[in-house]
C-alpha cells in the first residue's frame, strides 16, 4: 500500500519536464499520462519542456494495469496457500 501511495502521489513531483532524462521518467507514471490527456491544447513547439504525447500517454495506461496483473499472479502462484 505505502509504495503504490509513493508511486502514484509522491514521486511525480520529484521530476521536471525541463532535463530530457527527467521528463521521460515522468511521462511514465499515470499523473503525468492524465494531465496529458486532459489538457484541452497542443503544447508550444517552441517551449524548452519536453511533453507528453497523447498515444504514449495512452500507452501509460495500458502497460501499468498489466503489470499490477503480471505483480498479482507471480504473488498468487507463490503462496504455499
Amino acid at each position: 500500500m505505502v509504495t503504490s501511495v509513493f508511486t502514484l502521489l509522491m514521486l511525480p513531483p520529484m521530476f521536471s519536464e525541463t532535463n530530457r532524462w527527467s521528463a521521460e521518467i515522468k511521462h511514465t507514471l499515470v499523473s503525468a499520462a492524465w494531465t496529458r490527456l486532459v489538457e484541452p491544447w497542443e503544447p508550444d513547439p517552441g517551449s524548452l519542456a519536453c511533453t507528453a504525447t497523447v498515444p504514449g500517454s495512452w500507452l501509460v495506461y495500458t502497460i501499468w494495469p498489466l503489470i499490477t496483473i503480471a505483480l498479482a499472479v507471480l504473488v498468487v502462484r507463490r503462496r504455499d496457500v
